[in-house]
């Protein structure tokens, strides 16, 4: 295609896109249409990808992991169709995540699209609304302080980990509940979860134990002191298994005493003159 067929052919993507909502900034717009034209795709598949962000935008939804979501199908080839249901399913959770932190009456974050966003993908992840809404109710007992509402997305977000490691979600959720009493931040909340989801084996295994790990947490413990590798083998096992500090530890054996050797006798000595 020739530059002057490529400009006219990102003229009518943008000519056809100039109906929809401003749910996505402009330059994102004209990014996403521009590869849209690079990718072959036609006027109408391209506006049809920006209509699901508009419709979010016009919620005041979070607009960009969707265009971000569909930058990155059109790059890798995908096919428009796939992409916009994909999109179309991301938007369901963020709206979803959306209703739940307005629902549970959560304290606003600096950022108020970041829990809707994370909170969104541990919904993707296989977290249910009624766990949220458990997580929120052990979290936060009667009569305290609204949950911060990043601090809720990221214990939901570590829980979705540690649920998809196929680990029992009542001892997840303990877990996590004990990391927001304890002041954890979402991103350590998330290392617990990623680190949990790291070591699934050992923990569906019996060698690590998320009671144990609920245990650390309660002693005020943080991930980086957890999951070290000198402290990871201790702290996570369960305490059945894990040796008691006051136990004396058996002393070796006496190496048995090696003999000296026997001098050896001295020669007479010869009669001088011989």
């Amino acid at each position: 295609m020739t530059t002057g067929l490529a400009a006219l052919a990102l003229a009518l993507l943008l000519i056809a896109a100039s109906a929809f909502a401003q749910g996505v900034p402009a330059s994102e717009r004209e990014t996403i249409l521009r590869l849209a034209a690079d990718r072959g795709v036609a006027a109408d598949d391209a506006g049809a990808l920006l209509r699901p962000l508009d419709d979010a935008g016009a919620k005041g939804l979070p607009v960009a992991p969707l265009a971000n979501k569909v930058r990155e199908g059109l790059a890798k080839g995908v096919d428009p169709k796939r992409i916009d249901t994909v999109v179309r399913q991301m938007a369901g959770h963020l709206s979803t995540a959306d209703a739940l932190i307005r629902e549970l009456n959560l304290a606003a974050a600096p950022a108020p699209d970041e829990p809707v966003v994370l909170l969104a993908d541990a919904l993707a992840g296989g977290l249910s609304a009624d766990e949220v809404r458990e997580l929120r109710r052990q979290a936060q007992p009667a009569g305290a302080p609204p949950l911060p509402s990043d601090s809720l997305a990221g214990a939901a977000k570590g829980l979705s980990l540690i649920k998809s490691a196929s680990l029992p979600p009542g001892e997840g959720t303990a877990v996590m509940v004990e990391a927001v009493r304890h002041g954890y931040r979402s991103q350590e909340m998330l290392e617990v979860g990623r680190q949990v989801k790291r070591r699934e084996r050992d923990y569906r295994d019996g060698h690590a134990s998320l009671r144990a790990l609920r245990d650390a947490i309660a002693r005020g413990e943080r991930p980086e002191q957890i999951f070290t590798a000198t402290r990871a083998a201790d702290v996570e096992r369960p305490a059945a298994t894990r040796p008691d500090a006051a136990t004396e530890r058996p002393t070796r054996p006496a190496r048995p005493e090696v003999p000296a050797r026997p001098e050896r006798p001295q020669r007479p000595e010869r009669p001088q003159g011989r």
